[in-house]
């Protein structure tokens, strides 16, 4: 038995000597066959039954492109390992350079000798926990538009602004204030018929009665432009970019785990590809 071979293996899967030792034999030392057979039983044997809802997020942006991703794991202790770092820290620039759009395409893509996907569940077995990419959206801008992006707590967090000019200090200061207040809309004039009715639900379900001016107060505190800003509480965001000339095209926030542990009797549904997200009360 080669033990060069069993030690790339433990490296490479995080499997116990014993397991990398049998899966040599059971394949007549094929090096390729008993890395699968090792993969293939740690999938099997730690991953999907498990909830994965921690891990990290992360924000790149290359000249008219930005793109945020969500990785997932199952404990907040991989936010600090080396080799789940290391992976997200690959997997930006990659994601970035690429043609994909969505979370299913991206994991096709080539990285090292392996796919993403199996790139990710490499990683996953060397960590023993179930990991998965969750949520990958790309966003393209105009030349003429800015990008503004913040990211909190390493990863926990991530944001984008898009504003019709460049403008990197207004929107970096407009992306941390997306990441603190966590807006949902852009502004209360904008919201259709069908989401008011969704809000007024969930308001009514956690206040009681409906009160109007209640209700519109908490409409502008979940719409961005209708928000105090936090680095100058007397003013609104709309008084900011109103005095600098500026419009906000749009904004995008990646929360670690949103949707996942969802307590509102409602379903939430988060796509992975960066499609709309879908709300429907349950009443």
């Amino acid at each position: 038995m080669d033990m060069s071979q069993i030690k790339k293996l433990r490296e490479e899967t995080g499997a116990g000597m014993l397991d990398c030792k049998k899966a040599l034999e059971s394949s007549s030392g094929d090096y390729a066959l008993a890395l699968k057979s090792l993969q293939t039983t740690t999938q099997k044997s730690e991953g999907n039954s498990r909830v994965a809802s921690k891990g990290l997020c992360s924000v790149v942006i290359n000249q008219n492109q930005a793109i945020l991703f969500e990785v997932n794991a199952e404990t907040d202790f991989v936010s600090k390992n080396e080799y789940f770092v290391q992976l997200i820290q690959d997997l930006g620039p990659l994601l970035i350079q690429s043609n994909v759009t969505n979370a299913k395409d991206a994991l096709l893509l080539k990285m090292d000798d392996l796919t993403v996907g199996q790139k990710i569940q490499q990683t996953a077995s060397i960590i023993k926990e179930n990991a998965q990419l969750r949520r990958f959206y790309r966003v393209i801008k105009e030349d003429t538009q800015g990008f503004g992006s913040y990211v909190h707590q390493g990863g926990k967090v991530v944001t984008l602004v898009i504003l019709d000019q460049n403008n990197s200090q207004i929107a970096n200061a407009l992306a941390m204030q997306v990441t603190a207040n966590s807006p949902l809309y852009i502004d209360p004039k904008t919201i259709d018929e069908d989401t008011i009715n969704y809000e007024k639900f969930m308001f009514e379900k956690a206040h009681g009665a409906l009160d109007e001016n209640q209700f519109n107060q908490h409409l502008n505190e979940i719409c961005l432009l209708t928000q105090d800003y936090i680095k100058n509480p007397e003013i609104k965001v709309s008084d900011l970019l109103k005095e600098n000339k500026i419009s906000l095209i749009d904004f995008f926030r990646f929360e670690l785990g949103q949707g996942i542990e969802n307590k509102l009797n409602c379903k939430l549904d988060i796509p992975c590809d960066g499609s709309s997200i879908t709300v429907t009360p349950i009443y």
